[in-house]
């Protein structure tokens, strides 16, 4: 099984770079080319005029989408439906924006889909990850935190636009749901670390 482990964590790929480049230059140029067409007027100074006015436009969708996690969620599911054909046996597994973390508690391994890394199914011993813990804040959200080789991965269990108490029924559900992930790494690190 150690075959399959990734040696880097990669958080954000080079594909996924190549992509968000190619959406946020073609794209721009396609519409103002079709806008120009449509207009019956083909120049290339108003063809790149359009293109940046669509640019700006389409850059600031695609950064808000991005931010959201929302700009990658059709390649992370994809990329998610590979998972059951890993020799792993994921007992827990939890969405958030950031990408998807699958838990094999059996064996001390996690497989983490990146939200910005989105073609790839990293596969880690639990055993490389620390400061695991729950973080729950009425300002910023609710979420647990873990490091994977000294690099941050936060998984939020409440994001709201609005300030939401710790203790309130919602707030105190997400608190539970971040305890309770937080509790099953730790129990799949020690796995991990007795095995080694």
């Amino acid at each position: 099984m150690r075959d399959k482990e990734t040696e880097k964590f990669e958080r954000v790929g080079g594909s996924y770079i190549l992509l968000v480049l190619a959406v946020g230059i073609i794209l721009p140029l396609i519409a103002s080319l079709i806008m120009c067409i449509v207009m019956g007027e083909v120049r290339v100074d108003l063809i790149l005029a359009m293109a940046l006015v669509f640019g700006f436009m389409i850059w600031i969708i695609m950064l808000m989408m991005i931010a959201w996690g929302n700009f990658s969620s059709l390649f992370v599911k994809k990329t998610a439906k590979e998972v059951d054909a890993l020799p792993y046996r994921f007992d827990s597994s939890f969405q958030g924006r950031g990408g998807i973390l699958y838990i094999d508690m059996t064996n001390g391994m996690i497989g983490f889909i990146s939200s910005y890394n989105p073609f790839k199914i990293q596969i880690f011993n639990a055993s490389r990850i620390d400061r695991i813990e729950t973080i729950a804040s009425a300002m910023t959200g609710i979420r647990f935190v873990f490091y994977l080789d000294g690099k941050k991965i936060t998984m939020p269990t409440l994001l709201t636009n609005r300030m939401v108490s710790t203790k309130s029924g919602i707030g105190a559900e997400a608190v539970s749901k971040a305890d309770a992930f937080v509790e099953i790494l730790k129990a799949a690190k020690a796995r991990a670390e007795g095995r080694m």
